[in-house]
């Protein structure tokens, strides 16, 4: 055999078997490399603002009030006035201005705010300043006779027609925004001891051990705090103690407290808006007295479970109807004592 020939072949077969054998490790090679498909992200998908069942609050841009704890309870900063006797409602017996009343009871009966506590209100307001409160913001502490449409929203979505008192409607545009915000301190069923256990704060919105008037006051820093509570606290005697907590916390904080009275006599007699006043008056704070207005409606402005307020389709102060209804005569009271706060303290000279 030519010896020339057998290394050919022999040559030629090498080469085949080395190329067959990095033709195998370059296949295994591939199949052991990933796949774009088994290495792709998930798609994006964009992270959504929870639901919120009110307008979203907004955080202020002051320094927040410190976080509190469950334990915590409100030290008083504001020394009461000594002696303070309740405050009557107010009567009169001459015709009032028809453009300075609600039903013939005139305005001073309603937002009740003598020169003494016209003059806390303006220490309180030049507290509020310092801590950065937003003077066009108010909130809201209530029960379910707050979280309802009717409840002053229409005064920042309509319908709403001031008409004889179109005179308030500087205050409307000074508010506005915080006349349709319910807030996280309007729960149904609140009372005055719920204001200060955190288990009755938004866990949505609120820290953890945070009561839902510091998360309130955090979130939308107002300079005042409309409170309408009282239906659901039963006794007077705990009403009083812990609005007492309440106003001092609040004035501590730099926001003005304005007390409401209200249409129902839920615990049996007229106690709690007999403390109401009493507490106005020893604070020195603005007096919403609701109830004098309640006074001039069919029923007391009520519906038939004697607690909750009645109803109409539009706040229209033209039309006579609108001042036989409780929400309706409700929020032109709350507008009046708004009104009064703003020309006191709240607009700048």
């Amino acid at each position: 055999m030519d010896l020339s020939g057998v290394l050919a072949r022999l040559s030629a077969a090498v080469i085949v078997l080395l190329l067959a054998g990095c033709g195998a490790v370059a296949s295994e090679t591939a199949v052991m490399l990933p796949t774009v498909a088994q290495t792709a992200l998930p798609p994006f998908v964009p992270t959504m603002a929870p639901p919120s069942p009110t307008p979203a609050p907004t955080l202020p841009t002051s320094t927040p009030l410190p976080t509190a704890t469950a334990t915590a309870t409100p030290s008083p900063t504001t020394t009461p006035s000594p002696a303070a006797t309740e405050t009557s409602i107010a009567t009169t017996t001459a015709t009032p201005d028809p453009a300075q009343q609600i039903n013939g009871v005139p305005f001073s009966a309603i937002a009740v705010i003598p020169p003494d506590v016209a003059d806390h209100v303006g220490q309180i307001a030049a507290r509020g300043r310092e801590l950065g409160r937003n003077a066009n913001a108010f909130s809201k502490l209530g029960d379910s006779g707050v979280l309802i449409e009717s409840n002053l929203t229409r005064f920042d979505n309509g319908p709403s027609t001031l008409g004889p008192y179109e005179f308030l409607q500087p205050t409307v545009s000074h508010f506005a925004g915080s006349w349709a915000r319910y807030g996280v301190g309007a729960r149904v069923a609140l009372t005055t001891i719920g204001t200060f256990d955190p288990q009755w704060a938004d866990a949505e919105w609120c820290l953890p051990g945070e009561h839902l008037l510091a998360c309130e006051i955090r979130l939308h820093n107002p300079a005042v705090l409309v409170i309408r509570l009282g239906t659901n606290d039963g006794r007077a005697e705990l009403y009083e103690r812990y609005m007492a907590q309440i106003i001092e916390f609040t004035i501590e904080n730099g926001v003005i407290p304005v007390l409401g009275t209200k249409a129902d006599r839920f615990e049996g007699d007229d106690s709690i808006n007999a403390a109401t006043r009493r507490l106005a008056a020893t604070y020195r704070v603005p007096l919403w007295d609701f109830d004098a207005v309640a006074a001039t409606l069919p029923n007391r402005g009520l519906t038939d479970d004697q607690a909750h307020l009645t109803v109409y389709g539009r706040n229209d102060y033209t039309d006579p109807e609108t001042l036989q209804r409780g929400y309706p005569a409700s929020d032109l009271s709350t507008l009046v004592v708004l009104d009064a706060i703003r020309r006191i303290a709240l607009t700048t000279p």
